[in-house]
């Protein structure tokens, strides 16, 4: 049934009588978003904007004889190469806006319970909207985030044949490779080793069902990637590649997503929404999805997403009787830190 037009409906033995609205109920809890940004919080502060991360190279061995001339100059300097450094910067802010009122709208409402009701369900939703925006920000951003880097960007050849399999072992292949000494898994081409125990999965949804749909293979039991493919799992139109340059959607837009919140004539998008047809977007605000993206290989605290402060606040217009809500917080721009691996393996 289309939406409510406000047309009651006719008696059926009165016709110049019409039937009464029996009652009204508001729905505000359809928004069962999970623990996903939680595993990425990172203490920020008012004080002060930026955290830092400090990255050190293993020092270097020599070969060593005793009473050699060199060994005896204790006064040698051997100072270590200065650390990279890495700055996340808290510097995004956003606020969300709601106006209420307790006098006119309330003569929409058959009674107070359903007034009580609107209006608590409304206020709800300045968190609820806060929600929806940190989980398609940090998706979107994971699932389009890519380093070229040494050996974190992967891929695996599938013949439609043992699939699964062949996903396993590379994801084992990756795991055996980062927990040994390597250059070859972090930006910085830092010396790092490390415990598959530290790291991350983010799979696509696609290639988990795939996988525990048709044929789980033995190789996820035995090394405890089975677990894995239950810990972080996001639809396949998070993962894509970001477009550096700007363009216009097709007539029948349906790969090209927003990567940001924005507003696209007269459709709002949040990230990972599909732009609207014939559109026009800017560089590095979207992304076209990819779904050759098997997963994302990663540091657990890789991708730090820094809360600054989050404050609510109203305000009462004595003139039109109307109360303004405003919830507004802070984040840092996110970026995955150098230090750590973070590995895009994708279908070849």
């Amino acid at each position: 049934m289309a939406n409510f037009s406000g047309q009651l409906t006719s008696n059926e033995i009165f016709s110049g009588i019409y039937n009464m609205i029996i009652s009204q109920t508001v729905f505000g809890d359809g928004l069962d978003i999970d623990d996903f940004v939680a595993k990425f919080r990172v203490d920020g502060s008012m004080y002060g904007d930026t955290k830092l991360y400090y990255s050190a190279d293993v020092l270097k061995s020599n070969d060593w004889t005793q009473d050699s001339t060199t060994d005896l100059n204790l006064l040698q300097s051997h100072r270590p190469a200065a650390p990279d450094v890495q700055a996340i910067k808290m510097n995004t802010f956003r606020q969300i806006a709601l106006t209420l009122d307790d006098y006119m709208t309330k003569r929409a409402w058959a009674d107070e319970g359903a007034f009580a009701q609107f209006n608590s369900v409304m206020l709800g939703m300045l968190q609820g909207t806060k929600a929806v925006i940190d989980y398609t920000t940090l998706a979107t951003f994971i699932g389009t985030d890519k380093t070229t880097v040494g050996k974190q960007n992967q891929t695996v050849t599938l013949s439609g044949t043992n699939d699964a399999q062949t996903i396993a072992e590379a994801v084992a292949d990756i795991l055996v490779a980062i927990k040994r000494p390597s250059r070859e898994y972090n930006d910085f081409a830092n010396m790092r080793a490390v415990a598959p125990s530290k790291l991350m999965f983010v799979w696509n949804s696609k290639y988990v069902n795939y996988i525990t749909k048709y044929n789980l293979p033995t190789i996820f039991h035995a090394d405890g990637l089975v677990d894995s493919l239950a810990e972080n799992v996001l639809p396949p139109e998070y993962f894509g590649s970001i477009n550096s340059a700007s363009g216009t959607t097709a007539s029948s837009n349906t790969t090209i997503r927003s990567l940001i919140e924005k507003d696209y004539g007269s459709t709002h998008c949040f990230p990972g929404d599909l732009l609207p047809n014939s559109t026009a977007y800017t560089a590095n605000t979207t992304y076209t999805v990819d779904d050759k993206v098997i997963c994302k290989i990663m540091a657990k605290d890789s991708v730090p997403y820094m809360s600054a402060f989050e404050v609510g606040t109203s305000f009462f217009n004595a003139r039109n009787l109307s109360t303004n809500h405003y919830l507004t917080w802070g984040r840092n721009s996110l970026e995955h830190l150098k230090d750590k691996p973070f590995v895009t393996l994708s279908k070849a």
